[in-house]
């Protein structure tokens, strides 16, 4: 996991510095996005944990025309997270969380201007995927055998759509996330859940 976690900074980074400097007016656009706002778990999730800050860092690269692809990330920090049960060797437990979460990933941007006459008002429409990480601890009375895991990080894939209004270089934004934890762990609770929202404030550089 720790592997996949640096190949995937190592690809944003890659992404990151590659760009090409072009000075034409024509070639300038924001390319540094820092969001903050909340997560808002909902579905079977939303007993999980509530309304949670989110905080996020992207970097644009311009595709063709009014089409770019961003790489980034979003992390949030669950507020009163419930206890959820993990299986440990015959037994059910409950594991805390370590109030931490963090998305990973790209999304494809589509920019849509809402005004002929300056290019400062525009709408866009996002689409994204990536590797969504939450992170929980095992109880201290609990105990372990060399090799056997005291934390456990819900590992899946996510996919997103969303929108963003921007007026110069300030937006505001709004995104549906589908993160399915327990696809790729069989040690969770069943019907863990897998639904957010995130919505917040955007400022481009």
């Amino acid at each position: 996991m720790n592997k996949l976690f640096l190949i995937l900074i190592c690809i944003i980074s890659q992404f990151a510095f590659s760009q090409n400097d072009k000075s034409s007016p024509i070639n300038e656009y924001e390319r540094i996005y820092v969001e903050a706002g909340f997560v808002q778990p909902i579905g079977k999730l939303s007993n999980k944990f509530e309304l949670s800050p989110s905080f996020g860092f992207w970097f644009r690269n311009k595709m063709d025309r009014e089409d770019y692809i961003d790489f980034g990330f979003n992390f949030f920090i669950p507020k009163n997270p419930i206890e959820p049960n993990f299986k440990y060797r015959d037994s059910v437990v409950q594991y805390k969380s370590s109030h931490f979460a963090i998305n990973i990933g790209t999304r494809f941007a589509k920019v849509i201007p809402l005004s002929q006459r300056t290019t400062n008002f525009n709408l866009e429409w996002n689409s994204g995927i990536g590797l969504a990480l939450n992170f929980y601890n095992a109880p201290k009375e609990l105990e372990f055998d060399d090799g056997e895991h005291t934390k456990e990080v819900l590992t899946t894939f996510y996919l997103s759509q969303g929108i963003k209004v921007n007026y110069k270089n300030v937006g505001l934004q709004c995104h549906y996330q589908w993160s399915p934890y327990n696809l790729f762990n069989d040690q969770v609770e069943k019907d863990f859940g897998s639904q957010s929202l995130m919505f917040g404030i955007v400022y481009r550089q």
